[in-house]
């Protein structure tokens, strides 16, 4: 990320480019491994979340009770997983399909979220 981009359009590029939705406190602390962005405030952070979900940039995803995250506005659509031992949430490309055939007889389904669980390949490989 260039030093020249302004600390919320640095966020921004940051959900964009992530392989999942992030907390704020994800968030933080991965910006924050970045030298030019390492004395970021997590104050900074939530605005810049603010601002962008206000401006349609990010979406907010609540994948648990409480537990909100966001993603970027422009991808397309998609699911999550969620690892049961560090709580990372993940994308999930493709979708299943004919889900509206599993509905009772009357009844149409207008969206649809698929929260997958589990452990991701570190928790995994960790044991």
């Amino acid at each position: 990320m260039s030093e020249n981009k302004s600390k919320h359009q640095q966020v921004i590029e940051a959900l964009a480019v992530a392989d999942g939705p992030m907390s704020a406190n994800e968030l933080w602390e991965h910006l924050r491994s970045n030298p030019s962005l390492n004395s970021i405030g997590i104050a900074t952070v939530y605005r810049s979340l603010k601002k962008g979900v206000e401006d349609g940039e990010l979406v907010p995803v609540e994948l648990e009770s409480g537990s909100v995250r966001y993603e970027s506005s422009g991808l397309q659509h998609h699911h999550h997983f969620l690892c049961s031992t560090c709580s990372r949430a993940y994308d999930v490309e493709g979708c299943v399909t004919n889900l509206d055939k599993l509905l009772p007889q009357g009844f149409e389904m207008t969206r649809h979220e698929i929260l997958l669980y589990g452990l991701c390949a570190d928790c995994k490989m960790a044991g």
